[in-house]
Order: C-alpha cells, then structure tokens, then sequence
C-alpha cells in the first residue's frame, strides 16, 4: 500500500479498501443471509430494514392488507 501511495495509484488504494469491505461485511440477499451475519450486525441491518419500511408507507408507496384466503402468515 505504501508503494501505491507513493506512486499515486490513489484508485488501487480505493479499490483494495472497498474490497476488503465488501468481504468483511457482505451485503445480504435473503432473510437466510441475515441470519448468519453477527448478532449487532444483524439488530443494525433490522432497523435500518424497518426505517425503509416505514418511509415508503409514510409516501403511500404501498399498502397493508389482509392475506387471501387459505394464506397463513409467517412467524419468526
């Protein structure tokens, strides 16, 4: 890093930096994904989740309703 740095490679430095924080905290795809992340990485990644949430229902984005017959909700 020092040797890019003196050559002024500042995009290397950029690219390697984001890649180590891409692997260090993995952006997850599912609810299975979640799961797996640590316990405060996954209560940071729930509130940031129900702030989106709550945002769009406050800009009417979308609706809650009732499951058609025959649907059962799911418990965590």
């Amino acid at each position: 890093m020092a040797c890019l740095a003196r050559e002024g490679e500042v995009e290397q430095i950029f690219f390697f930096l984001a890649q180590c924080a891409i692997e260090s905290c993995p952006i997850p795809k599912n609810l299975g994904d979640v799961t797996r992340l640590l316990a405060d990485i996954q209560k940071k990644w729930l509130k940031s989740c129900l702030e989106k949430l709550k945002l769009l229902k406050d800009r009417n984005v979308y609706e809650v309703v009732d499951l058609p017959k025959g649907r059962k909700a799911i418990k965590n």
